[in-house]
């Protein structure tokens, strides 16, 4: 018999009075009462008290005996009075019983006007005063509250967004909230019922069974990251927290699992990271192109600086060797290996390979970067031999200078390796650029040195010419005025051949002023004031002197490349026409070079008469007019001729 519930063979109920003789007493029924543990009220008919037990004043806060005679319906809460009296009504029409637990949801209300959850029973009874009604009630509040705590935590269960799962101690599942089926795909009825190790990598499964093993032995285990399986098979990653179900004794009945879906998490962490990546090998880019450029500043040279460079681009981009070609000096269908770094390629230093038929000299022709797979590519394939073994995916990139290309960076990885990815491309690809930079300032720091030289040999042509030629025509002059006076034949003889010497001497000085004034190197013989130089040189031996050829303005850098050949003509035309009319013992040419270009060519000779009528100066005439510009021959500022041509330079 439960515990509560009376045993009512002892009164005889209603439905049955026709089988009984004897109803219940009054001494029977308050027995019983005081027997019972749970609380218990008699009422009659009327729905009047007529006995009460001790559990039922304590229940109600009544003090002794004040229960009987009460109305039954103050012990309901107010709100449900007016519908309690028919319901009573009703049931001592149809009297029947009622266990506890059938399912209704009854209040009760004290003394105090408190109100409780309870649970009551009702059992019809038969009195000689006339039918009566048992009520044995309960008190549910602590049930009531532990049912709403897990109805709350079921409510939690389910609407987590979390995957929560439970298993027994073998690994079984047995419960499967809406997290999961969102999370994993399975529905609560596939997979139920199904070892836990279902949703686990193969590779994994040894370690997630130790762990449940360790968790059913009472080891608390961490939070931990890992990646569990989709219906679909598609690995995800989550958080996992294993902890063991303990029941109210503390025996363990099984395991819990809550998993949360850190994919996101863990792509903006991979994110993160590659940003710092990011940002460390920026740092490290800038320091380095920072070095380099204060090598440049501080000197050195051309070797030094691109070791540098290769040393640096090997260690931004993790290559294990790096290759730095130009243009071959003397041959411009060869680039030849002039900087190594890496013990991989440091013996392909002095190295040639032709341009053509290379994947090097593609990336010199096209001025784009080019990755490639084959480590003979490296070189030529006519030379596959020298390349050294064990090396694996390569890069080249265009190394370019004001000139255009002027030589090829490569990389190198060693064989297994990855292929190199855009940032480092671009990484490379900068100090490609700062390669470019050491070569440019390389040629610019030779072509200051070689213009400082000819500066100084110009200095020195021009006091040879302003002082010493001018002595020694002084002193020949002076020779000659002083034999008039002489009528020794041998001491005029002597002084004749003194004169000659000089003048042989001031030839030899005119020889040594030329080749000081007009080539300091073959590569500077290829701008344009050395090409003037050049024709002005050539006249020398038409004229019998060497012209005097001056400069004003950037002639180098303003003169454009397409006008250079009218300048030559002009300087040309002008000098030969001195050389064949005018008679001169001097002749001047100046270069002017401001808004416009201006060459003038004067002599001290007698003048050019009917030539200045002749083709060659009508084909200047007509070259400056094409250009907008005009051309004169005239007289000069005392005698001899004086020829004047100007064309304007664009912006």
């Amino acid at each position: 018999m439960a515990k509560g519930l009376i045993d009512m063979s002892t009164l005889r109920p209603v439905a049955q009075q026709h089988h009984q003789t004897e109803p219940g007493s009054a001494e029977q029924i308050d027995t019983l009462l005081r027997l019972m543990p749970d609380a218990a009220v008699v009422a009659d008919a009327a729905g009047k008290i007529v006995a009460a037990n001790s559990g039922a004043e304590s229940l109600f806060g009544y003090p002794p005996a004040a229960l009987i005679g009460i109305a039954v319906d103050s012990l309901v809460p107010e709100r449900f009075r007016s519908r309690h009296g028919g319901r009573r009504a009703a049931y001592v029409t149809r009297p029947v019983p009622r266990p506890m637990g059938a399912g209704h949801e009854l209040w009760a209300n004290r003394l105090d006007g408190s109100e409780f959850p309870a649970d009551i029973s009702l059992t019809p009874i038969d009195r000689p005063e006339g039918p009566c009604t048992l009520a044995v009630v309960r008190d549910l509040t602590v049930q009531r509250a532990a049912w709403e705590a897990g109805a709350w935590l079921a409510s939690i269960v389910s609407s987590s967004e979390d995957a929560i799962v439970s298993m027994d101690l073998n690994g079984t599942l047995t419960t499967w909230n809406p997290g999961a089926e969102r999370l994993l795909g399975y529905s609560t009825d596939e997979i139920c019922g199904k070892p836990f190790s279902r949703l686990v990598p193969e590779n994994l499964r040894p370690d997630v069974e130790a762990q449940i093993a360790r968790v059913c032995r009472g080891v608390h285990m961490p939070t931990g990251d890992t990646v569990r399986l989709h219906k679909t098979g598609l690995e995800i990653e989550v958080s996992e927290s294993l902890s063991l179900i303990r029941k109210p004794s503390g025996t363990p009945t099984g395991v819990s699992a809550v998993l949360r879906d850190i994919t996101e998490r863990k792509r903006a962490d991979r994110e993160l990271r590659r940003l710092l990546v990011d940002g460390q090998r920026r740092e490290r880019w800038l320091g380095s192109i920072s070095e380099v450029r204060l090598a440049m500043l501080a000197g050195g040279g051309l070797e030094q600086w691109l070791d540098l460079i290769a040393r640096r681009a090997s260690e931004l981009s993790d290559a294990d060797g790096i290759t730095v070609s130009v243009v071959a000096d003397d041959d411009d269908s060869l680039l030849e290996v002039i900087a190594t770094h890496g013990k991989a390629v440091q013996r392909l230093r002095g190295r040639r390979f032709p341009i053509k038929g290379s994947v090097a000299g593609r990336v010199f022709t096209s001025g784009r970067s080019s990755l490639a797979a084959d480590p003979s590519d490296l070189l030529s394939t006519d030379q596959a031999d020298a390349v050294p073994t064990g090396l694996g995916p390569l890069l080249f990139v265009s190394i370019t200078t004001l000139h255009g290309s002027d030589g090829v960076l490569g990389v190198v990885r060693s064989a297994g390796r990855a292929t190199f990815g855009p940032e480092e491309i671009r990484v490379v690809e900068s100090f490609g650029q700062q390669a470019g930079l050491a070569i440019e300032l390389d040629r610019a720091h030779g072509d200051r040195e070689r213009l400082a030289a000819l500066s100084e040999r110009e200095r020195i042509a021009r006091d040879l010419h302003d002082h010493v030629i001018q002595r020694l025509f002084a002193v020949g002059m002076a020779l000659q005025a002083a034999s008039r006076s002489i009528t020794d034949q041998a001491a005029l003889g002597r002084i004749g051949e003194s004169i000659e010497e000089l003048d042989a001497t001031i030839r030899d000085v005119r020889s040594t002023i030329f080749s000081l004034a007009v080539r300091t190197s073959d590569r500077v013989g290829m701008n344009t004031r050395s090409r003037l130089l050049d024709v002005t040189s050539l006249a020398a031996q038409g004229l019998g002197f060497q012209p005097r050829l001056l400069f004003d303005g950037p002639v180098d850098t303003k003169v454009p490349e397409d006008l250079v050949p009218d300048a030559l003509a002009v300087v040309r035309e002008g000098l030969s026409n001195a050389a064949r009319h005018a008679k001169a013992s001097r002749v001047e040419v100046r270069v002017d070079v401001h808004d416009g270009l201006s060459i003038t060519v004067t002599d001290n000779g007698i003048g050019m008469g009917d030539s200045t009528r002749s083709s060659g100066l009508a084909n200047l005439r007509a070259r400056a007019v094409a250009r907008g510009g005009s051309m004169t021959v005239g007289k000069g500022d005392d005698r001899g001729t004086r020829l004047h041509w100007q064309v304007p330079l664009g912006p």
